[in-house]
């Protein structure tokens, strides 16, 4: 076996690691942050420091902006579904199911979109995460602000 085709097998499996990770990490993660909101407040502050973590732990440790951008994408998807499902007890008690859809329809895209904020900056460089932090959360502020108003 050649040493590209070792070095090319290792970046796969180390890869596939990271991509598990993220997905164990996108769907435990908001069950980990609901309780600390719930005590501190500011969920727009400790859910996007929480996610530029797994931006520079797990997200940059993928190869390829291509898998960075994907890896993002995904993360911020499961997030949002995670959080949904696990306001589904809220959301019964209001008795109101649409509501569910309304909120997946904004709060998930929502996520998406903070999380490659991060990504990108990122990319750019390391320490730049820093500026789309501050950008996430001012973006998530500014959406909680018009959501909690409708």
């Amino acid at each position: 076996m050649s040493n590209q085709l070792k070095i090319n097998n290792n970046l796969s499996f180390e890869t596939a690691i990271y991509a598990n990770f993220l997905l164990i990490v996108s769907l435990i993660l908001p069950v980990i942050l609901i309780p600390i909101i719930n005590f501190f407040g500011y969920s727009e502050i400790i859910e996007e420091i929480a996610k530029a973590l797994v931006v520079l732990f797990l997200i940059l440790k993928f190869p390829t902006l291509k898998l960075q951008i994907l890896g993002g994408i995904v993360f911020g998807f499961l997030f949002g579904v995670s959080e949904n499902f696990l306001y589904l007890n809220q959301i019964f008690q209001f008795g109101n199911l649409s509501i569910f859809w309304q909120r997946f329809l904004w709060t998930v895209p929502m996520h998406i979109i903070t999380i490659l904020i991060m990504v990108f900056t990122a990319t750019i460089k390391k320490w730049f995460l820093i500026f789309g932090l501050v950008g996430a959360i001012i973006l998530h502020l500014l959406f909680n602000a018009i959501i909690t108003n409708m």
